[in-house]
């Protein structure tokens, strides 16, 4: 239930809710003059900070007013909302006023339903990582943009990958810059994507018809450019890695046999836990699915913070700093092991150290190496005593996944995909023919694991892309007992779910979450290759969800989108699907997808308080965050100009930027951003 005191543009006080009633009952056109008039300062403490002459969009449900002038804050809590006069009259001598810059909008600050937080800090270390990336995930400026002026640099400005040629090259130039001598003599690189590519030397196809690294002759590939040197090469998804000979010798996975080595029977090796015959044959050519795709990026970063123990608080640091200059007060970490959850203990120890941190986290349990929940649940029992009363970060839930990626060729499906490429037509590997994908953990295994879960008093995240995950997911959720109270499953991703299934989710304490910006990076992708038109259309059917009753988040799962709230927001009310120069539309895919006779665009308000007050729900803190009103959590975005006015053009989105934040009312203002909006050529008006 939201609080009540708050039902009024007069002002209300905490353990002062009748102060002003007079001025209550005053005719609106009054209002404002007779407050200013009869108002006197609190009884209690003066507020610390007050923010005047604003705008504010509270997003509260009706009796409470829909906006306000000014507000007031007291340890990090909104203790008064009215009009200017109103709340001036509570300052005493140590209270801060701020005044936001004239036109300045303020909303409820953005809550993360889902992302990787420490990943855009990992991959933005451009000491260790090199950029394969055809998306623009780290907000870098374009070519002759400030701070991309003289020779263009792919490592700190924003120069798509556009073939297989350029990812080689860029890895080739890696390799010559190693220092043999360093702690961390490896090239790794983050966000490949096969999908993604267009033409490249000898081959006048897209996408995966083209070589590339996911077709059975990763390691030989990379071998190809070195085979002393190191190499791993992440994928935008997360779900695949690629790595050479010598990567391979040094992760050490059981069963697969190396140059100069001989693992497979010792204790010491690193055993796959799903699908292990199919992981162990694709890991001897060099290509690490799922659960080994993200050991092996654990077992590189891990080796970086070794070498350099600071890294990991900077990393963290310029993470949040990145988060927060895109309106995020509330951000998570969506699949934390112990050790990272320690690390942000590490960082957020001190007083001082949480001060200058300007985010609340969220901490989502899992542990890869994991055959079942138990080590998962270990993890996040032994955090929540690690962080104790730490107000700044908590563990929100756990996490099993359904399946992999659609763009990768690993998700769940229950038909054929459109087209297939090897190593998926290799029945050597997969003896199913055609190839469907496979589940991570199958619909027994996920009654389980969600089952474990809320006896141990957490709700459950379940990844779930493809159709046969999904349906399995939902048969879990079913079959389980239901989360602890006020706590709240997650179906994630979900972008072949269906109308009947969307339906059978109402009434229950379960959120849809949407990754809607896949819609504009992959659309095309999976229309022309991957899925095919008839399934990719209608995918994330965002609308209905929001017909059904049903709590909607939308989530950037950032690094593999960028953790821009508002570039999904306008994805998913425009459902664009990006047409790149370098990859040319042959299959008359639309650049608008929108399901045969409907449409599942979302309006701009709904695409608001899927980041608000949804994503609050979704947490299971409605009470104190998701909208303004007095006893909640001052987290407050401050925007250039309203969304909520931009219904009618939405591309005028991309205009908005980012003023600052309130984090628990600690302020943070931003040096005017000038790359709020990811992509340079989406949603131009």
């Amino acid at each position: 239930m939201r609080p009540t005191v708050l039902r009024s543009l007069c002002v209300s006080v905490v353990s002062l809710a009748a102060l002003l009633a007079a001025g209550c009952a005053t005719p609106p056109a009054q209002r404002a003059e007779k407050a200013a008039a009869d108002a006197s300062p609190a009884a209690s403490p003066p507020p610390d900070t007050i923010i005047i002459n604003a705008n504010i969009v509270t997003l509260a449900a009706p009796p409470a007013p829909a906006t306000a002038q000014a507000m007031a804050i007291t340890n990090g809590i909104i203790t008064a909302l009215g009009t200017t006069a109103q709340i001036k009259s509570l300052a005493g001598p140590s209270t801060t006023t701020h005044t936001p810059p004239p036109g300045t909008v303020l909303f409820p600050g953005f809550i993360d339903p889902h992302s990787h937080m420490s990943a855009i800090g990992f991959y933005g270390d451009t000491t260790h990582w090199v950029d394969v990336a055809s998306t623009n995930v780290l907000f870098k400026p374009s070519p002759g943009k400030p701070g991309c002026t003289g020779t263009p640099d792919p490592q700190t400005c924003f120069i798509p990958v556009t073939s297989q040629d350029d990812v080689i090259a860029r890895l080739q130039a890696a390799v010559k810059n190693v220092d043999p001598n360093s702690k961390t003599p490896y090239v790794l690189a983050f966000n490949y994507d096969p999908a993604r590519l267009g033409a490249s030397k000898g081959c006048s196809g897209v996408g995966f018809q083209c070589i590339n690294f996911e077709n059975g002759h990763a390691r030989a590939q990379l071998d190809a450019i070195s085979d002393q040197v190191p190499i791993m090469v992440a994928s935008e998804s997360g779900h695949i890695v690629y790595v050479n000979t010598p990567a391979l010798n040094l992760l050490n996975i059981c069963g697969v046999i190396a140059a100069g080595g001989t693992s497979g029977s010792t204790g010491q090796c690193h055993q796959p836990i799903m699908n292990t015959p199919q992981e162990t044959a694709l890991a001897r050519l060099g290509q690490l699915d799922e659960d080994l795709a993200l050991y092996a990026i654990g077992y590189f970063q891990g080796k970086i913070i070794e070498a350099d123990p600071l890294a990991a608080e900077k990393m963290l640091t310029n993470a949040a700093t990145v988060y927060a200059q895109h309106g995020f007060t509330y951000a998570q970490e969506g699949a934390a092991s112990f050790g990272d959850m320690a690390l942000y203990a590490t960082r957020l120890d001190t007083a001082a150290e949480r001060a200058t941190f300007p985010l609340t986290m969220a901490m989502i349990a899992y542990d890869p190496g994991s055959a079942d929940m138990s080590s998962t649940l270990s993890a996040a029992t032994r955090a929540q005593k690690l962080f104790g009363d730490n107000p700044l970060i908590s563990v929100a839930a756990v996490k099993t996944f359904a399946d992999g990626s659609t763009q990768g060729y690993t998700a769940w499906l229950d038909g054929n995909y459109f087209m297939l490429f090897n190593p998926f037509t290799d029945a050597s590997i997969f003896p199913q023919q055609p190839y469907q994908g496979l589940p991570d953990v199958d619909q027994a295994g996920i009654t389980a694991r969600v089952t474990q879960a809320h006896q141990a008093n957490f709700p459950m995240i379940i990844h779930q892309n493809g159709d046969a995950a999904i349906t399995a997911s939902l048969a879990a959720l079913a079959a389980a007992p239901p989360p602890p109270a006020g706590k709240r499953d997650v179906v994630l991703h979900a972008p072949m779910i269906s109308d009947v299934q969307l339906q059978s989710l109402q009434g229950k304490p379960v959120t849809v979450s949407f990754l809607v910006p896949d819609i504009f990076y992959w659309g095309l992708m999976e229309c022309q290759q991957i899925l095919g038109q008839s399934d990719t259309l209608g995918m994330y059917p965002t609308a209905s969800a929001f017909n059904a009753g049903l709590n909607v988040t939308l989530h950037t799962d950032s690094p593999v989108t960028p953790p821009a709230p508002l570039f999904a927001i306008w994805a998913a009310a425009s459902r664009s699907a990006q047409q790149p120069s370098w990859y040319p539309n042959k299959s008359n895919c639309p650049a608008t997808l929108l399901p045969p006779g409907g449409s599942q665009a979302i309006s701009i308000e709904q695409g608001m308080r899927a980041y608000t007050v949804n994503a609050a729900w979704q947490y299971g803190l409605e009470d104190s965050r998701g909208t303004l009103e007095v006893n909640k959590i001052a987290d407050i975005v401050m925007l250039s100009n309203n969304p909520l006015n931009m219904q009618n053009n939405i591309n005028f989105l991309r205009t908005v930027m980012i003023v600052g934040t309130y984090s628990q009312g600690r302020l943070f203002l931003n040096k005017a951003p000038t790359t709020n909006w990811p992509e340079p050529t989406a949603g131009l008006p």
